[in-house]
């Protein structure tokens, strides 16, 4: 599993601000974001995980949340992870996990859509542009 800590810095001019889904799709489960995961946006304007259904990223949270909770996505900025990455390596939304199984971007279990780069080993540029937002099949 891959975890982030906090951030160092980000530019709040380039974040996005939407709720948060509030209910996998079962209907019962309710939604939970841990810093750094990888989101977008759906159609419905809510944020979900990127997973195996979907890998696009529109952006990594800010802050945990659960289903209804308003919550920042950040486009640009520097992630802290406690997961160790290789340094210099493309990061990459998690495509494998089903339903809601997003994690942060990630240098090592991530095969999903680009979303930056790895600076440090404890240290990722999250940088979300046009090819973030391209669904890869998992």
């Amino acid at each position: 599993m891959v975890e982030a800590v906090g951030w160092d810095m980000y530019d709040p001019r380039l974040t996005l601000k939407a709720n948060v889904k509030q209910y996998f799709d079962d209907g019962t489960t309710v939604y939970a974001i841990a810093i750094g995961d990888c989101c977008y946006i759906d159609g419905n304007g809510l944020i979900q995980l990127s997973d195996a259904d979907k890998s696009t990223v529109h952006g990594c949270a800010l802050m945990a949340a659960v289903g209804g909770d308003e919550l920042t996505l950040v486009t640009h900025g520097r992630l802290r992870m406690v997961t160790a990455q290789t340094p210099g390596d493309d990061i990459k939304s998690d495509n494998t996990e089903a339903d809601g199984g997003g994690e942060p971007p990630s240098t090592t279990n991530a095969t999903g859509s680009v979303c930056g780069y790895a600076i440090s080993a404890y240290l990722v540029w999250v940088h979300v542009t046009y090819t973030s937002t391209v669904h890869v099949a998992a």
